[in-house]
């Protein structure tokens, strides 16, 4: 069994809302505080006010050395606040968090780099804030300057570097300080994809050199890819820990159908046309007949659809497509038959399309479904979900 590296046990963590703000009220909330209530607000005004906020409540896992995790959830959830107690930023209000070996936090890349100072200076001054002797840094140089790309700038100050170059530079000098515990959250969005690729590439290399990685991140694709097991949070709390595919299955679907609850105000933005148009409902389906929000390779995908028309619509045309979330361009697309399509539809009607081999590499996609009616009134849903 490998050793634990990361271990929370019931940890929980407050904060206060606000202060006092007038004589008054620091008057009455002094008072308080005397009696036993300094974690309440007392205003003049407003009476007793909740002053406390719980970023975590009750949070309880364990993370094996060499492992790979996941962190998922809604802004506000309390990822961020997890990652800042294990690189001991702050501490819990009530339990304990363990950690086993040397942490490096990557939450913002090129934090202590200084922007009068050169690419090159700030590779020293960066390291040795990781801890790195002068002489590591001298023989890691190269392969840091290599990995950011920033051969032709390295003699340049820092403040003329975009902020895609900053992240480069302070990535590939956190991950060449030989950490045992690496937390990314969210750093690696500000990157071209050829650089995530290579970030990617080296955290799993950390990986399979049995270090441990915290990944925070909304893409599922990268998530998936990265990690193997996934800690979903919300408002606080640990919602799921599990395997990836399946807790990102879980996310995925819940997303979706969050998505479809206020598909209203999204068709209302997406509409171009008279609107007499509009879907009610989508679903990605197996062949069993099963939504489903991840798609394997070789897998066919049924997207099944209801839609509404208020009144005769003369010739439509349905379309679906898919689309990278990356790139933004469309991969593939399946439109319906003039010809064989009715001629005029109204009232509720059902559109299915299969797509049996899907040209698409492991990463996230939206549906776009589309109908288009003889006078070019346009309405579109999109749908997200993963190809894994």
């Amino acid at each position: 069994m490998p050793a634990t590296a990361i271990q929370l046990e019931h940890v929980s963590k407050r904060y206060r809302a606000g202060r006092s703000r007038t004589v008054v009220d620091l008057v009455a909330s002094s008072i308080n505080q005397m009696r036993g209530k300094s974690l309440e607000i007392h205003s003049a005004a407003r009476g007793k006010v909740d002053a406390n906020i719980w970023a975590l409540r009750d949070v309880d896992f364990e993370v094996p050395e060499g492992a790979g995790l996941g962190v998922i959830g809604r802004n506000g959830a309390g990822k961020t606040t997890l990652l800042k107690l294990i690189s001991r930023v702050t501490w819990p209000t009530s339990g304990k968090v363990r950690v086993a070996g040397r942490v490096v936090s990557l939450i913002e890349l090129g934090a202590g780099f200084h922007p009068e100072l050169t690419g090159r200076e700030n590779v020293y001054l960066g390291g040795g804030l990781f801890g790195l002797t002068r002489r590591e840094i001298d023989r890691s140089f190269d392969e840091i300057v290599e990995f950011a790309g920033v051969e032709r700038l390295i003699d340049t100050p820092m403040k003329r570097y975009s902020s895609g170059l900053y992240a480069r530079l302070g990535f590939a000098v956190a991950v060449q300080s030989h950490p045992d515990i690496v937390l990314v959250d969210e750093v690696l969005a500000v990157g071209d994809a050829a650089f995530r690729r290579r970030a990617l590439e080296s955290l799993r290399q950390l990986i399979t050199d049995v270090k441990t990685v915290l990944f925070i991140s909304d893409d599922m694709w990268n998530v998936r890819r990265l990690c193997d097991q996934i800690l979903w949070m919300e408002e606080g709390r640990v919602r799921a820990f599990g395997p990836a595919a399946d807790t990102a299955e879980r996310y995925m679907g819940e997303v979706n159908l969050q998505a479809l609850a206020h598909q209203d105000s999204v068709l209302q933005s997406h509409r171009g046309g008279s609107g007499e148009l509009r879907y009610v409902t989508v679903d990605i389906v197996n062949v069993q007949g099963q939504p489903v929000s991840l798609i394997a390779p070789g897998d066919a995908m049924i997207v099944r659809a209801t839609f509404q028309a208020d009144r005769a619509v003369r010739r439509p045309v349905f379309q679906v497509a898919i689309i990278d979330v990356d790139s933004g361009l469309v991969v593939t697309n399946a439109s319906s038959d003039p010809v064989t399509s009715p001629g005029e539809i109204a009232g509720d009607g059902v559109l299915e399309c299969r797509f049996d081999e899907l040209p698409l590499r492991a990463r996230q996609y939206v549906l776009r479904l589309t109908i288009t009616d003889d006078h070019d009134g346009l309405v579109s849903l999109p749908y997200r979900f993963s190809f894994s």
